[in-house]
């Protein structure tokens, strides 16, 4: 009876483990919704940044301060959704409009875009290549819409958050010469490392009491592995991981990488804290500039913080941008 008891406890914390779930003593606040802010840009919503192959065309709102009388510093938004899901409008909501006033009222214009979002059959490599035409929109517009080439960063949370860091950490393989090089990035909640977040290295035995126990999501894992990298993980295990490999942004950090912003919270049951620990590990090991900001007992999404942290995030973001912007009007 103790052998079996003992093998019972063994699986238990193994697959606690594998969802990399941090129990925490502290009592997880409900969700708040913060007051709306009377916001005052000029906004142009809607425009067609690229049509795709399959005749759809991809749209981008731009948020700009009122009355500019030269080019603007540009903030490229990149919304959250699990890959799957979510739209443009976000940024202007929740803590989000918070930021996204700090930095209209500092005179940046900021640039929310939506793109493809991966399934079965189309995969990351297409969103990625979505941003990178939006950047591409960008300066080949900025003359008409006084936007400031030389100062470019990227922002993006969740998924969007990897999308952004994918995007700035890998600029080296952009085909074009001119194309906007990002000066930063700013990363909230994000993934840094998809084969550790999907541990795509446990073994058989581990993953078979794992679908035994939580079968749900053992298929969800499944699933997104497969849409994010378009191989099955089961069936095509090494293929996949050297994709998640590929897809990771911790991949591509070197001392030539740009400098970052971090924000993550201690209850982030969704994306797990040790993911920007690792990242701010990574680029504190190749003397990359960066700023790591844990917010104790916040929820992925930032969901429950309350109105003096979203005040907080709101100016520690604009100070960290403002420090890697060469000229602000």
């Amino acid at each position: 009876m103790k052998l079996k008891y003992r093998v019972i406890l063994v699986f238990s914390l193994i697959i606690l483990s594998f969802l990399s779930y941090k129990l925490s003593s502290e009592k997880v606040i409900s969700d708040i919704k913060l007051p709306k802010l009377d916001l005052n840009y000029n906004l142009q919503k809607d425009i067609i940044y690229k049509n795709t192959s399959e005749k759809k065309p991809l749209k981008l709102d731009i948020y700009q301060p009122k009355n500019l009388t030269t080019k603007s510093p540009v903030v490229l938004f990149i919304h959250g959704g699990a890959w799957v899901i979510g739209n443009k409008e976000i940024v202007a909501q929740n803590y989000r409009e918070y930021i996204l006033k700090e930095l209209v009222d500092n005179n940046y214009t900021v640039i929310s875009i939506n793109f493809t979002n991966i399934n079965n059959e189309t995969h990351l490599d297409k969103t990625l290549q979505d941003c990178k035409d939006a950047l591409e929109w960008i300066k080949d517009n900025s003359e008409e819409y006084q936007l400031d080439n030389n100062n470019i960063g990227i922002w993006g949370a969740s998924s969007g958050a990897h999308i952004a860091m994918l995007t700035a950490y890998n600029q080296q393989n952009y085909i074009n010469p001119e194309f906007p090089k990002l000066k930063y990035v700013v990363n909230f909640f994000g993934p840094s490392d998809l084969n550790k977040l999907f541990k795509t290295d446990a073994n058989k035995l581990i993953l078979k009491a794992f679908q035994m126990s939580y079968p749900k999501t053992y298929n969800i894992r499944k699933q997104k592995i497969k849409q994010l990298t378009g191989f099955d993980i089961n069936t095509q295990k090494e293929e996949a991981i050297k994709k998640s490999k590929e897809f990771s942004p911790i991949t591509y950090i070197t001392k030539q990488t740009v400098p970052t912003l971090i924000f993550h919270g201690t209850s982030d049951r969704i994306v797990d804290i040790s993911q920007s620990q690792m990242l701010a590990d990574a680029l504190e090991k190749n003397k990359v500039y960066h700023q790591y900001f844990v917010l104790d007992n916040a929820k992925h999404a930032f969901s429950n913080i309350n109105l003096d942290e979203a005040k907080d995030v709101a100016k520690k973001t604009l100070e960290f941008i403002k420090s890697q912007t060469k000229y602000v009007q």
